[in-house]
């Protein structure tokens, strides 16, 4: 596919993966809708590509992901792909987990993709086709320590992204899911132990898989990825090898449970924290 022209909308713009995506799809020529809660921000980076359409959303609420259909065919008249990135991100220990914690994280990372997409297919049959890319995570498979929220919200975003896949197949619309791994990114999550840096679960002395699994990925390679996807859709795409390969172990229950627990000693140590049964 040729993205001159295309529209592309891409939530959670105003950082990481969605910035670095949106400056990547303005450069291949495609008209830019950029939504995120951060207003500012998204000025800030509309002023440096080529006349974006601009949305101030919060992705949590019904009206707000409504609004951003409505208010990109307004302005464009077609949506060519959508692209669901934005994310909760909670980091607490599982047994503090409070419902509006998961509450969040679910309305966020799935509801709001669901009722974005819901809203944006009529347009798209109307048109002859559309994608939808959903960025996803693979580390629901793995089990990341202390990400609960976010890893369980997204493991039911993996399945409603099946899911919709296979009841569309053979229709005009492509749905493509994304595994990206862990990110660099200077937005932090909302933490309940405290401020929480990129390397949190992470240090020098775990073994080579841990280490590589844990260490973030740059967003300017994920968003060349996402173009490309965008140009040749995929039913699955993952970021890199290492990747590819932690979903594989992922099944393999000892390895998983090895990597996954060594992180959880690493955020322990880091935090002073105790396990709750000791």
């Amino acid at each position: 596919m040729d993205l001159r022209d295309k529209v592309v909308i891409i939530t959670g713009a105003s950082a990481g993966i969605g910035r670095a995506t949106a400056l990547a799809f303005n450069r291949s020529g495609a008209k830019i809708v950029l939504v995120a809660r951060r207003a500012e921000i998204l000025r800030e980076i509309a002023s440096t590509m080529h006349d974006p359409l601009v949305l101030h959303a919060d992705l949590s609420k019904e009206e707000d992901c409504r609004m951003v259909i409505m208010q990109t065919i307004s302005r464009f008249g077609r949506i060519d792909i959508l692209i669901n990135n934005a994310a909760s991100i909670i980091v607490s220990p599982s047994e503090k987990v409070n419902r509006d914690d998961l509450i969040q994280a679910f309305t966020t990372n799935l509801l709001g993709p669901v009722t974005a997409t819901q809203a944006v297919i009529p347009h798209m049959i109307s048109q002859g086709g559309g994608h939808i890319i959903n960025v996803g995570s693979p580390g629901f498979m793995m089990g990341i320590p202390y990400y609960s929220p976010y890893v369980c919200s997204k493991a039911a975003f993996s399945a409603w992204t099946r899911t919709i896949q296979a009841e569309w197949e053979g229709s005009c619309i492509r749905v493509s899911e994304y595994f990206p791994g862990y990110i660099k990114t200077n937005s932090k999550p909302e933490s309940r132990l405290g401020d929480v840096e990129q390397d949190f679960l992470m240090n020098s002395k775990q073994n080579l898989m841990t280490r590589l699994f844990a260490k973030p990925k740059d967003p300017d390679d994920v968003a060349q990825q996402l173009v490309a996807l965008a140009i040749k859709p995929k039913t699955l795409a993952y970021s890199d090898f290492s990747t590819r390969i932690g979903a594989f172990i992922s099944n393999i229950s000892p390895f998983r449970l090895a990597i996954a627990s060594q992180m959880a000693r690493t955020a322990r140590n880091k935090k002073n924290l105790q396990m709750f049964n000791q």
